[in-house]
């Protein structure tokens, strides 16, 4: 009869010993990756049910809207697209909101500047944020940190939602690429995100940037009725034409309380 030797019985024994240790180990990763399995189509069940948020564009009208999306860049985004991880609805006959431009419809300030309202066709609740594509032209050096205007979003029955536009904080110049000394940088990384990166009719670098409005929850039952635009125009010698800014386009979001 074979007997094993002496000096062999505790090798057999190690492996014996590991190769439980390693069935053990398939089994709990097994099931971690059967667990993490399901809690993805779990997750992607819920993704799929209407309480998804979503985007709503808001066009801007005549008489808001006073000059053209393909008079200021070379192949402009066009379409429904997906800019900064927001949905916006652009063209390139769509119209946007110059302050350097005539407009006209407005309510004069008592300092010198202009108020714009822009009224929602149909007044819309659950908007968890508003996000507005910018910039602002001739953004000198000598304006930095100065406000130059506001958005505000009007609420019925509820306090207004203002940003101030601080030159160099949450808008910037259009055409970053043209020589002189403009504020060509913006320094609120959590409410600025830049949007599209092109050039302009010139050839020079350009961009524009997307500025989210939160909405606080307490506000989010409340029905917005328009968003109101305010441009201020101090001027600074030797500047003689002051900081204006555009808005291209404007989309909602609509979380799952609508």
């Amino acid at each position: 009869m074979w007997l094993m030797e002496p000096a062999t019985a505790p090798r057999f024994a190690f492996y014996g010993v590991a190769m439980l240790l390693v069935a053990l180990a398939i089994v709990v990763i097994q099931r971690y990756l059967t667990s993490r399995s399901n809690l993805r189509l779990s997750r992607n069940s819920k993704s799929e049910t209407p309480l998804e948020k979503r985007f709503l564009a808001v066009a801007l009208s005549p008489g808001v809207g006073n000059a053209r999306l393909q008079d200021r860049y070379i192949l402009p985004p066009s379409g429904s697209v997906l800019l900064a991880r927001t949905e916006f609805q652009l063209d390139v006959q769509s119209l946007i909101f110059d302050t350097s431009a005539h407009i006209r419809e407005f309510l004069p300030l008592d300092t010198d500047g202009k108020r714009v309202e822009l009224r929602i066709p149909k007044p819309i609740n659950g908007i968890t944020a508003a996000h507005f594509l910018l910039n602002s032209g001739n953004s000198k050096m000598i304006y930095a940190r100065s406000i130059i205007g506001s958005i505000s979003l009007i609420f019925r029955d509820a306090p207004p939602v203002e940003v101030e536009l601080v030159l160099g904080y949450n808008i910037r110049e259009w055409c970053p690429g043209n020589p002189g000394d403009y504020v060509r940088e913006v320094s609120d990384s959590k409410n600025v995100r830049n949007a599209w990166v092109g050039m302009s009719k010139t050839g020079a670098n350009a961009v524009i940037d997307c500025l989210t409005v939160p909405v606080f929850p307490v506000l989010r039952s409340s029905f917005l009725e328009k968003i109101l635009f305010v441009h201020k125009s101090a001027l600074k010698p030797p500047d003689t034409m002051g900081v204006n800014f555009s808005v291209f386009a404007i989309s909602l979001e609509i979380g799952p309380s609508a």
